[in-house]
């Protein structure tokens, strides 16, 4: 037997069906990239354009009086190249395409579990398939296939590996309709001489007379959960499956039943000792190889990864597990694989351009533009990226954390207007099949990710932001007050937790919402041997994210209390174990490693629904705290408030998302011990919340039992309050001062 390394994959000569990208779009090969590295760029436009290298600007982003065009014009381009119209296609869907040699003619049985989550749908064409086990490149090359059609209906394709002919197909009953979301079992048997049949859950739904034609290999690969036309896997499946085999033998009724019967306990052992060609557990769990147990050397790879720990068709996701609950522990579980036609973790495009990033670059926030001939800068499109350094170049300076993760999180979401199925995978929509997005590719374009602009026409009119200009607001404000700070991104600090030590403070900065558990132990780390961070965040350190060795994938399993599509609702809490390292995703409160253990403070509430009222200021509850007298002081106005004013949200500083204390979340009676309320949002209304719906964010001083100390100033907006807003500014002045962070004239 080959080893899966010394077998030649088909997966390896594989190409999909590709699909047409319009409009312009870029992504960047990683958004940290360390001063003295280089950063490329990928780009899809429709006509000839420039591609430039953006250091931004840090005055006109914090100057009130300033537009946004200001802020674009004080960029500076660093390098530029220009390229002729670029147009690319991606190629998104998941399927396992098996290697070895081709299956024998004669006799064949295959069969697998099925969780159909979509029909396949009719557009352009009058009939609309999912394959689910195939050896077809339509039309000139059909050997066999298991079907579903746009009817819902299983088929059988048996040919003799040359043209499709239609009276080679075989439609059995509509067997899925109103099933989807089920699990059933499909096989088929065919004997060339006596003829075929199939069955669903172990009975037989169509017979098909013989003879058959003699079936010969048709030189394409066999594949699970796709077939080809012309040359490209297309026909994609929209499903979960389960256990599927192979074999050169012909099974009666009883044996289907037997192999339903069994379900998930089904092994080799339980098929005929002669001609079992392929038989894949599915066990795997992670990564994209897929090994047949057979003993016959036909391993498949995944092609757009699919989604594991799913569970198989004995699980139940609706119970409620606990977090002790160890999936490879659970003979239950069993093993599936999701397959869908719009998985993509890499766009694929080819480098339209690298630039050198200089050793001695000032650490920031930077940005490639792609502006098409005779296109107007502001219509330009522009995404940012990250210049990090994780060794500061002098003492006392403060690594500012940027949200990266919730860049991917959110900067692809689509809109009413625009929706290219496999570019806009984030945790807030869901596959064309239904189910949502565990998983999102880090080498994809992140349109939301700009720093000129927000996201929505609403957004726009309060000016608030959640991605990247809140992290600009920061960097801008130190430069200008002299403070030395180097940046660092979720990644830097995922893939080295102990970089912190290098540094005076940590400065948590915009919607850092998406943590992996080795950035958070980082910040524990660094807190227990006496570090000092300031959050200037909103939804801080929610959600736990894992990522795969290479850091090109990132994966969340989002659960919520009630019914909602992006996300999984108690009757799918079994699918909330993470395939990259088999622990429970979720919530860092619900995972027993709450954000208030870090911060003091968790998620409390959001507004922001485009009105100007939605944000509010803080009132001063503790005039007297050391913070508030010096040495700068924070005077507040008549009614006692700071805060009232933001660049990122019209109103006040507590927008957008924002955290608060344990009593007003409801988690607890009181805040935690050693934390001191300095400030806090009063009567602020919430769209979401916990606890009290009329209160926002609140700004605490923690003195950590465990060791290290806080200042939370709780929300999005706050950073972008600090160029407007005397009281707020000199609050973090005070907070610097008292961290003994001085001002030494940061790098530019």
């Amino acid at each position: 037997m080959q080893s899966i390394t010394e077998t030649t994959l088909a997966a390896d000569r594989e190409k999909i069906r590709r699909l047409p990208v319009p409009g312009t779009w870029a992504y960047l090969d990683r958004l940290d990239v360390e001063a003295g590295t280089s950063v490329s760029a990928h780009v899809s436009a429709p006509a000839s354009h420039r591609i430039e290298l953006l250091r931004l600007g840090r005055r006109a982003v914090i100057d009130p009086a300033a537009s946004m065009d200001d802020d674009r014009t004080e960029a500076v381009v660093l390098a530029a190249v220009d390229r002729p119209a670029t147009p690319q296609t991606i190629a998104p869907g998941s399927f396992v395409s098996i290697g070895g040699v081709p299956l024998p003619s004669g006799p064949l049985s295959m069969g697998l579990w099925v969780r159909l989550w979509r029909i396949p749908v009719v557009d352009v064409v009058q009939v609309a398939w999912q394959a689910l086990m195939a050896e077809i490149d339509y039309p000139h090359r059909a050997r066999f296939g298991l079907l579903v059609d746009h009817l819902g209906r299983v088929g059988l394709y048996w040919g003799d590996g040359g043209p499709f002919r239609h009276e080679w197909l075989h439609m059995g009953p509509p067997v899925f309709a109103g099933r989807l979301g089920e699990w059933r079992h499909v096989a088929a048997s065919a004997d060339p001489q006596r003829g075929a049949t199939i069955f669903v859950d172990g009975e037989a739904v169509h017979d098909v007379a013989g003879p058959l034609p003699l079936s010969k290999p048709a030189g394409t690969p066999f594949r699970i959960g796709a077939m080809a036309e012309h040359g490209e896997a297309a026909d994609l499946l929209d499903a979960d499956i389960a256990l599927p085999f192979a074999g050169s033998f012909v099974l009666d009724a009883k044996a289907v039943k037997d192999i339903f019967t069994r379900r998930s306990r089904l092994s080799p052992s339980d098929l005929p000792d002669e001609g079992l060609e392929g038989f894949w557990p599915l066990d795997e769990e992670i990564g994209a190889t897929v090994r047949d147990a057979s003993g016959k050397g036909r391993h498949g790879r995944i092609l757009n990864h699919g989604t594991w720990m799913v569970g198989g068709p004995d699980f139940d996701p609706g119970k409620r597990m606990p977090l002790e609950y160890d999936p490879s522990a659970d003979p239950g579980h069993g093993h599936g694989l999701r397959l869908s036609s719009d998985d993509l973790m890499d766009a694929g495009w080819p480098v339209s351009a690298t630039f050198e990033i200089p050793a001695d670059a000032p650490s920031g926030i930077y940005a490639v533009r792609v502006q098409l001939a005779g296109q107007a800068v502001a219509d330009s499109l522009e995404t940012a990226f990250v210049v990090t350094r994780k060794k500061p170049r002098r003492p006392g300076t403060i690594a500012v954390l940027a949200a990266t993760n919730t860049w991917h999180a959110y900067a692809r979401r689509p809109t009413n207007e625009l929706a290219v199925y496999g570019l806009t995978s984030t945790y807030y929509s869901i596959h064309l099949n239904g189910r949502p997005f565990y998983h999102l590719g880090m080498k994809l374009p992140l349109p939301y990710a700009t720093p000129f602009g927000y996201e929505s026409k609403r957004a726009t009119a309060t000016g608030s932001t959640h991605l990247v200009r809140t992290e600009r607001h920061l960097e801008a404000w130190l430069d200008r007050e002299g403070y030395a700070f180097e940046f660092v991104t979720d990644v830097d600090l995922h893939r080295d937790p102990a970089l912190l030590k290098n540094f005076a403070a940590l400065a948590i900065v915009g919607h850092s919402e998406y943590w992996s558990k080795e950035a958070r132990q980082g910040v524990l780390d660094y807190l227990a041997a006496g570090g000092k961070v300031v959050s200037l965040s909103g939804d801080t350190l929610s959600v736990r994210v894992a990522f795969n060795d290479d850091c090109t994938v990132m994966e969340c399993r989002k659960i919520v209390f009630e019914p909602d599509a992006r996300w999984l609702a108690p009757d799918m809490w079994g699918e909330s174990w993470h395939s990259s390292d088999r622990k429970a995703g979720g919530t860092f409160r619900r995972l027993g490693m709450p954000p208030y253990d870090v911060l003091g403070m968790s998620f409390k509430g959001m507004i922001d629904d485009g009105t100007p009222t939605s944000f509010s200021s803080y009132t001063l509850l503790d005039p007297e705290h050391f913070l508030v007298k010096g040495p700068h002081p924070v005077v507040a106005d008549a009614q006692g408030r700071i805060g009232l004013k933001s660049l990122n949200g019209s109103g006040g500083a507590s927008g957008y998302e924002f955290d608060a204390n344990l009593d007003r979340t409801r988690l607890a009676d009181a805040p935690l011990p050693g934390v001191t309320t300095i400030a806090s949002a009063l009567g602020q209304r919430n769209i979401e919340w916990l606890g009290d719906p009329n209160h926002g964010a609140d700004l605490i001083h923690w003195q950590r039992p465990g060791g290290g100390e806080v200042v939370n100033f709780g929300s999005i907006g706050a950073a972008g309050a600090l160029p407007v807003d005397e009281g707020f500014a000199n609050l973090l002045r005070n907070t610097l001062h008292h961290f003994a962070i001085e001002k030494s004239g940061a790098p530019r």
